[in-house]
């Protein structure tokens, strides 16, 4: 459905087309994607999704959804064809309620952020429980110990192992070794350098650089690490508003192998690609429940051949954008 503040954004259209061309959309790297297909499951044996947000890649190029009120990952081909689901509902090893984020590393391994077991779950490539990590504190509040978890809502590996969780009620983000064991935490509720209001996806990069969707702030936050792992603040892109470059809750984010970042910037019903100085290269603004049309993007996922996975939440669908060469 089309927003009323969507509806009020029409009458800058040739405003916020002229900006774009001004960030940079003319050449290749920002010219908008293409619509490639679409798919929700409903007619092969994936069953339908239900409210699908995380998404992932492993090292074979398939897709990993997390199908979150479904509670299971559901894995795709490149083409959107069923490979396998993991999980079901409940609260044992293997067992998921609504996961809300996934990613891998450099082995197939899969992280799963079980938001509501307030955990990370490991599992190998095939599926196979390996670790779970995280609970929930008591008293329930803003003042959970190290290592515990409300609403974890996003999950990053690095090239070490390490795997850092956005503990989104605590507004803060926490570092663990790669069996689970707490190394550290940074972060406050606040809008300084480094403070967080609910944050959201996560992404590591190719140079261990961490990117955060701080959700709350409608803005991008990267992080580095010194030689003792220990993170600095590495800059900040966007603001709350409309206008390209703006943001209306950032839940989704990605990297590609170049460095650019993506945003689902899910209250404005657009993506936005920038590169990696954080100059705007496109908005990709198709309000709608049509073939590339979006509604309430909720995550991304990128390729190594550029092609863009979308968590439609909205339409309650996959959507795959292909790169206009």
């Amino acid at each position: 459905m089309v927003s009323s503040r969507r509806v009020a954004l029409i009458g800058v259209t040739v405003l916020v087309m002229v900006a774009a061309v001004l960030a940079g959309c003319g050449g290749p790297g920002g010219t908008p994607p293409k619509y490639g297909a679409q798919w929700d499951g409903k007619s092969d044996a994936a069953g339908v999704l239900n409210y699908a947000e995380g998404l992932g890649i492993d090292p074979q190029g398939k897709l990993l959804v997390a199908d979150t009120w479904n509670d299971r990952i559901v894995r795709y081909d490149a083409d959107g064809k069923f490979v396998g689901a993991l999980g079901t509902h409940g609260q044992k090893d293997g067992e998921l309620e609504c996961p809300r984020a996934v990613t891998t590393d450099a082995q197939g391994n899969i992280y799963v952020a079980d938001c509501w077991n307030h955990r990370i779950v490991k599992l190998s490539p095939q599926g196979k429980f390996l670790l779970a990590f995280g609970k929930k504190g008591a008293p329930v509040g803003y003042d959970e110990a190290d290592g515990q978890f409300l609403y974890p809502s996003g999950v990053a590996v690095d090239s070490k192992g390490n795997i850092y969780v956005s503990d989104l009620n605590n507004n803060r983000l926490q570092k663990f070794d790669a069996k689970g064991k707490f190394i550290l935490k940074w972060g406050v509720e606040g809008r300084q350098d480094g403070q967080f209001s609910k944050p959201g996806a996560l992404v590591m990069d190719k140079q261990d650089r961490l990117w955060v969707a701080d959700v709350g702030n409608d803005r991008i936050q990267r992080f580095t690490f010194d030689g003792e792992g220990k993170p600095a603040f590495d800059g900040q892109w966007g603001k709350e508003g409309y206008e390209p470059g703006e943001f209306d809750r950032p839940y989704g984010l990605t990297v590609d192998k170049d460095g650019n970042f993506y945003v689902a910037d899910f209250g404005n019903h657009r993506i936005q690609k920038f590169d990696t100085k954080g100059r705007l290269q496109y908005v990709y603004d198709k309000p709608g429940s049509g073939d590339g049309e979006v509604d309430s993007p909720i995550a991304l996922a990128v390729d190594d051949g550029g092609a863009l996975y979308v968590s439609d939440w909205g339409n309650n669908r996959i959507q795959k954008l292909l790169p206009v060469s």
